[in-house]
């Protein structure tokens, strides 16, 4: 297994174990949304800044264009009050995606680029996360700690999706 493959798979797994985590907040009585929120796309965008220093790939920026989504919904939520209001909250996590599905779509492209099969399962992950990322955003009108949980799943889905581009890409090498 190459350093790369080895570092996004255990990007998968941190996104994961995350996001299980994030789901059995409640039990714990930790429903505050907005430090959740927070917190979570705070590490996403540390989490992937780390890899992509990790990786040092000249080529691939994905990292990068992460940790700046992370960022521009951080700076977001300076304005939105998601605590009181879940329409902010939705709106903040409609903005993530839609940055971060170009993100995607651009990862998607260098695959295609470089004659890569791999880019169809990221066109496959694509379409995977914005359906969840929209089904997410519509289903955030409950009280704090369903939103929590929906988060949590939102992300541990997340996480399983950035799971397979590592594993395909394992297998495929090995033929």
């Amino acid at each position: 297994m190459d350093r790369r493959t080895l570092v996004e798979f255990i990007v998968g797994w941190i996104l994961v174990v995350g996001g299980a985590i994030v789901t059995l907040l409640p039990i714990f009585n930790i429903t505050n949304v907005r430090i959740v929120f927070i917190t979570i796309i705070a590490s996403y965008g540390i989490i992937h800044l780390v890899k992509n220093f990790a990786i040092l790939n000249a080529h691939e920026y994905s990292g990068f264009s992460t940790a700046l989504s992370c960022v521009v919904v951080l700076a977001s939520l300076l304005f939105l009050d998601i605590n009181d209001s879940p329409w902010n909250l939705a709106l903040a996590l409609f903005i993530w995606v839609i940055l971060m599905s170009l993100t995607k779509l651009k990862e998607s492209d260098y695959y295609h680029d470089r004659k890569n099969k791999l880019w169809e399962l990221n066109v496959v992950n694509l379409i995977l996360f914005i359906l969840t990322g929209i089904i997410t955003t519509v289903n955030l009108y409950y009280t704090s700690d369903i939103q929590i949980i929906i988060l949590g799943f939102f992300f541990l889905i997340n996480g399983i999706l950035e799971l397979t581009d590592p594993l395909a890409g394992y297998i495929m090498s090995k033929k």
